[in-house]
């Protein structure tokens, strides 16, 4: 049995940190890489930024390792196949009560609820501790929210304070920038400025900071540097197996791990996602007309990369870094298939694009951080309910990602469907 470190509700795996093996092993990678070929343009700007450490959640991650272990993710879910290897099966269920297995002699720590993944389910889980459940994050990284800011309304922001996890101060200090009015926008086809929508610019490092806090005094335990192994489904609750050894006991298990989530791979059962939204952009510093922001704006016609064509769209808003640094996305939607793009080719072209889209040179900038991403969606969702333990055990397994799910495939549809129209 592994022995916890407990500090201020937060438990921590005695061992050298998660972020501290990947920099070393990242280390003979990199001389390899640049032994074997001419950098690309990117490689010589994401090398020449200091990298503080990756954290947990979309956009966490910032290296030009971290991008390349994300193209060869994305790479796979090109290939010509329509299932990849079975993924392994991380959730079982047993027809008998906990006590009857082999649980016996074991330590056991009991909750009502445990959230698996905290970058998000620290609200979740907030939430369900103000209620008065007792509830157990367990996060493989540091709980910490990334320097990349997050877009969002107010509106959207108040609905936490009306469940009682935020306060209207709480959102004050989490707000690095605040910008209106807002543009929408496609080539040659009309532009619509509205206000208020996606104008705030919102610390995660700050807002997770504020919900850990409230999380613990509420007696929520944080189990830092732990990941899934398995889950086991009984009759009377759910087992969760930590692959550092420790077991959990409890009620309910939220899933909140992403779109990479074991889970989630054994209920999609390894089938290729229908569409993928692909992103790349930057937070740069030596923007003047620094102001307004773009929600969604497309400046090009349909672009052709290799056997693929591809509409860019573009997002830009000011960063709450300083009032001439800029947050710009570009991004993409696209049915995985061979010969596509990989995420490195689309900043190659963002270089490229960029700074005529924003009226800049990029000589002229600072370029802080570089941000990338995929996501993948699905056409439909009947996967999920064919997963029979969810109503025989009365665990309810819910995945917030898949909520997004149904949006981004549906204005997927809706670019292509536009391009057939338009061409």
């Amino acid at each position: 049995m592994f022995q916890l470190g407990h500090c201020n509700g937060v438990f921590q795996y005695p061992k050298l940190s998660p972020l501290v093996h990947l920099r070393r092993e990242r280390t003979p990678t990199k001389m390899s890489l640049q032994g074997q070929s001419v950098p690309s343009r990117t490689q010589r700007i994401m090398e020449s930024i200091a990298v503080s450490g990756e954290v947990g959640g979309a956009g966490g991650a910032y290296s030009y390792n971290a991008l390349k272990r994300l193209d060869k993710i994305w790479s796979s879910i090109c290939s010509t196949q329509t299932v990849s290897q079975e993924p392994p099966q991380v959730v079982s269920s047993f027809p008998h009560v906990s006590s009857h297995s082999d649980l016996t002699g074991k330590k056991v720590d009991r909750f009502d609820v445990i959230v698996c993944g905290g970058t998000l389910g620290i609200f979740i889980a907030t939430t369900l501790s103000a209620k008065g459940l007792r509830v157990g994050i367990v996060e493989r990284n540091i709980l910490k929210g990334r320097e990349q800011e997050w877009n969002i309304s107010k509106k959207e922001l108040l609905e936490l304070v009306e469940v009682g996890i935020l306060t209207e101060d709480d959102i004050e200090q989490a707000t690095a920038a605040t910008f209106n009015p807002n543009r929408c926008g496609f080539e040659d086809k009309g532009e619509i400025w509205v206000e208020d929508i996606l104008n705030l610019g919102v610390s995660p490092v700050k807002l997770i900071e504020v919900m850990k806090k409230r999380f613990i005094s509420l007696g929520g335990v944080i189990l830092e540097g732990y990941s899934v192994s398995n889950i086991c489904v009984y009759e009377d609750a759910a087992v969760l197996q930590l692959v550092e050894g420790n077991t959990l006991s409890s009620r309910l298990i939220i899933d909140a791990m992403g779109n990479f989530s074991p889970v989630v791979k054994q209920i999609r059962r390894g089938r290729k996602p229908d569409g993928v939204c692909l992103v790349v952009g930057s937070c740069a510093r030596g923007f003047k007309e620094n102001s307004t922001s773009d929600v969604i704006y497309s400046s090009s016609s349909v672009k052709k990369i290799g056997d693929s064509e591809l509409q860019y769209f573009w997002e830009a808003f000011p960063a709450g870094s300083g009032p001439i640094d800029r947050t710009i996305y570009m991004f993409t939607y696209v049915n995985p298939q061979p010969g596509l793009p990989k995420l490195e080719d689309l900043l190659e072209d963002y270089w490229d694009l960029m700074p005529k889209y924003q009226g800049v040179s990029l000589e002229n900038l600072e370029i802080l951080r570089v941000v990338y991403g995929i996501f993948p969606t699905y056409r439909d969702r009947h996967a999920i309910h064919e997963l029979k333990f969810y109503a025989l055990l009365e665990l309810i397994l819910s995945i917030i990602v898949q909520f997004m799910e149904q949006y981004f495939y549906a204005f997927h549809e809706l670019v292509f469907k536009s391009n057939i129209l338009n061409s």
